[in-house]
């Protein structure tokens, strides 16, 4: 025979896990939307990029075609919101797939304008920065 005390416990950890699945559900639906308006900004980065290649006004520092400048805005959008995610309490935290993704996108982009040589440790640099951001502005 159970107790009232008892089933009122039983009652609260039900109550808990529910509200932790319903957080679960509402951190991925923002993720889902954070991802969506990082897709919008690329795709917007990368027509004003095509355009400014067709109309001849995309600046030419070495060899580096559209492509690099269209990387290279995903890369840097992505680690921005990464970091705006790691200041603000209120958005989900960036993953390490955040900046492992960012990474890639910045070292592809920038392969086009400084070469292999030179992209890899000045990458390692941000991405090192950018670590070291989110541990100081990690809310828990």
């Amino acid at each position: 025979m159970t107790t009232y005390s008892q089933e009122s416990d039983n009652s609260n950890v039900a109550l808990e896990e529910l509200k932790g699945e319903q957080d679960k559900m509402r951190d991925a639906a923002d993720r889902k939307r954070l991802e969506s308006l990082w897709w919008a900004a690329v795709l917007i980065w990368a027509g004003a990029v095509f355009a400014a290649d067709y109309l001849a006004i995309l600046p030419q520092f070495r060899e580096e075609s559209p492509w690099s400048w269209i990387f290279l805005g995903a890369g840097l959008f992505g680690l921005a919101g990464a970091l705006i995610r790691t200041a603000n309490v209120q958005l989900p935290k960036p993953t390490g797939w955040d900046y492992f993704w960012s990474a890639l996108f910045l070292i592809v982009g920038a392969t086009g304008f400084f070469g292999g040589g030179i992209t890899f440790p000045i990458l390692l640099v941000v991405i090192g920065a950018a670590t070291v951001a989110n541990q100081l502005f990690r809310h828990n």
